[in-house]
């Protein structure tokens, strides 16, 4: 078995090794380019455009290519995806996937950033499993893990049409920051707080009685590092990933951060 990821997916170092990652396409003021510039780059481009970025899915040829290298090397091909919900991505891997019956599974995570690392790290304990007998574990990892975040600056999710846009004028007015959770693969307002100290502490509640936690910054590490504390703290195995993906963070902006629960 061989994994593919998109470049909305977030591993720690060690996992992204050992997965084919197939990048987003990113569009700042007309310059187009493949999801992986670091991503003080990124914002440093669109604070001196004064824009927001646009961002499109892989082509399913993108896919195919990728497909046809890695089935020279193995009988078959797992290929998750962020949420079918958020973002055409999943969409381009199926249709590709239609030219290879049989041998490449294409997996909608619900989710995106890094609720992909439960989902590759389970995966990769069953590598030796057949299709089936993977797919359906996955589908109980992904029922089974909770998606939260947040953002400094709504602004970048309205811009993105992923949220609500009375929720981002409140926002951008009172100064409030939601508490975002992911449900059946979208995005949904939890809570509404004033100030980052209460969100900071309703997401460690949250955090209380899981069984792991991954912790996902934005050019946020001392935040991912408060939330590590505590899991240590209550004794719950936890994992810092830091963000990589250009094509996520430009809808969610600096300092967003988030927590990936195993329930």
């Amino acid at each position: 078995m061989k994994i593919v990821i998109d470049s909305t997916m977030d591993l720690s170092s060690d996992l992204r090794k050992l997965v084919t990652i197939v990048p987003l396409n990113v569009e700042i003021a007309g310059y187009r380019f493949k999801d992986g510039k670091p991503l003080e780059e990124v914002f440093e481009m669109m604070r001196k455009n004064k824009t927001f970025a646009k961002t499109s899915q892989p082509s399913p040829r993108d896919f195919e290519m990728v497909y046809s290298k890695l089935l020279k090397e193995s009988d078959w091909v797992l290929s998750i995806h962020i949420s079918s919900k958020l973002s055409g991505t999943y969409n381009s891997a199926r249709i590709a996937a239609e030219k290879f019956k049989g041998r490449v599974f294409v997996f909608d995570s619900k989710s995106a950033s890094i609720a992909a690392h439960v989902l590759v790290k389970e995966a990769l304990k069953l590598s030796n499993e057949k299709p089936e007998v993977v797919l359906k574990e996955l589908e109980i990892v992904r029922d089974s893990t909770e998606f939260y975040l947040t953002v400094d600056n709504l602004e970048f999710l309205k811009r993105s049409g992923r949220l609500r846009g009375v929720e981002s004028i409140i926002g951008s007015i009172l100064k409030l920051r939601p508490l975002i959770e992911v449900v059946d693969g979208a995005l949904r307002t939890k809570k509404i707080h004033r100030g980052n100290a209460k969100i900071l502490m309703e997401m460690k509640k949250l955090m209380e009685g899981s069984k792991e936690v991954i912790i996902g910054h934005i050019l946020n590490q001392e935040i991912a590092n408060d939330l590590k504390r505590y899991a240590d703290s209550i004794g719950i195995p936890s994992e810092i990933i830091t963000v990589r993906s250009c094509a996520l963070s430009v809808h969610l902006g600096p300092k967003a951060y988030g927590v990936a629960l195993r329930r």
